[in-house]
């Protein structure tokens, strides 16, 4: 089978994709918790929550970087008609099968009632992208999908040289520049909109896809040293440097986590084990979607969430709540994702479904 491209299947992107599918439920399990907790009770364990965030934080830019990998890739021909009756219309269906739903329990929550014409206004609210919040990536790989065909023939003409000097550009503008402006409290520096940070993920796919790679054991040995450095220079910049500037997909050294991570698996770093990795895989676009149903349950109907279970535990110092609360944001995450994986298991065998969407 193949992963889009001709040739073997690549384990290593299936391998990302489910990484980055429970880096992304820990992520909202974290920013969930946040959102419905009293502040009060937070600020000792803000560096902590900043790091696990850091840590996490690559997981969208990963699922960008596997898109742009797969379509951007010259040896695939990708034309309009293919895009849009493919792969458009399966993130379109998803869209509006899930957004829809996702609407209308908003409405159905604020009124505290159900009514027929809710359906209608929840069609509007998701077609004006007012549904959940995690599907906002949803709109934006449909906007990449629209561009593809045209992009790739761009790419065609342009030297890798030249796509290099473009990811610079944006990479300076999108990402550096607001990093500094944040830094020396200024807004001196220019900047290009954040936003240009998804398409340099994109293009960094495509980057990787026209490189020839061979496993080169040393270089794994340096790339994998880089993703630890990286990963505790960030870690330590949060807990004893006490650097509290967020930044979201944008911030310059999740770009660099990002972009290390998948030349590790590209490069080889990701070897082949027993893991069924591609079943996996497969399963990930759903986990993403109905995960957020699981979370919502936890913490707004059965009002249980890490902090206030940590709370409860009465632990009598910060090493141990922070000991304690690592454990208890591990445990939810685990939680959401099996409910979800099996959700996801469940929709994958309605063969509409798992056609046209899933």
């Amino acid at each position: 089978m193949t992963n889009g491209l001709s040739g073997p299947r690549k384990q290593f992107l299936d391998v990302l994709r489910v990484l980055a599918t429970c880096a992304v439920v820990l992520m909202h399990v974290l920013t969930g918790a946040t959102d419905v907790t009293d502040a009060s009770i937070v600020p000792e364990y803000r560096s902590l929550l900043l790091s696990v965030m850091d840590l996490v934080t690559w997981c969208v830019p990963i699922f960008l970087l596997i898109s742009g990998y797969l379509f951007l890739n010259p040896e695939r021909t990708l034309t309009y008609p293919v895009m849009i009756k493919k792969y458009c219309r399966r993130i379109a269906l998803a869209i509006l099968l899930f957004g829809v739903p996702y609407a209308a329990s908003e409405l159905v929550v604020a009124e505290r009632t159900f009514r027929i014409r809710m359906i209608p206004e929840a069609l509007k609210m998701t077609l004006m992208g007012h549904t959940w919040s995690h599907m906002w990536y949803l709109y934006l790989i449909l906007f990449l999908y629209l561009i593809t065909p045209l992009l790739k023939k761009v790419l065609r003409v342009l030297p890798v040289w030249g796509v290099v000097a473009m990811m610079a550009v944006i990479f300076l503008g999108s990402s550096v520049a607001p990093f500094l402006n944040k830094v020396l409290d200024v807004n001196s520096i220019p900047v290009l909109p954040d936003g240009g940070v998804y398409f340099l993920y994109y293009l960094c796919g495509y980057f990787f896809a026209v490189r020839e790679v061979c496993v080169d054991k040393g270089r794994n040995v340096w790339l994998t040293a880089a993703v630890a450095v990286l990963a505790l220079g960030m870690i330590l910049s949060r807990t004893l440097a006490g650097f509290s500037i967020q930044m979201a997909y944008n911030y310059p050294f999740t770009v660099l986590l990002a972009v290390l991570l998948f030349a590790a698996g590209w490069n080889g770093s990701i070897q082949k084990h027993r893991i069924p990795w591609q079943e996996a895989g497969a399963l990930s676009f759903a986990v993403y979607l109905v995960h957020p149903v699981y979370v919502n349950l936890l913490y707004k109907f059965v009002k249980i969430t890490p902090f206030t279970v940590l709370e409860q535990c009465g632990v009598q110092s910060v090493a141990a709540g922070h000991v304690a609360l690592i454990l208890l944001l591990t445990v939810f995450c685990l939680v959401v994702l099996a409910l979800a994986t099996a959700t996801a298991w469940v929709l994958r065998k309605i063969p509409v479904l798992r056609k046209f969407v899933l």
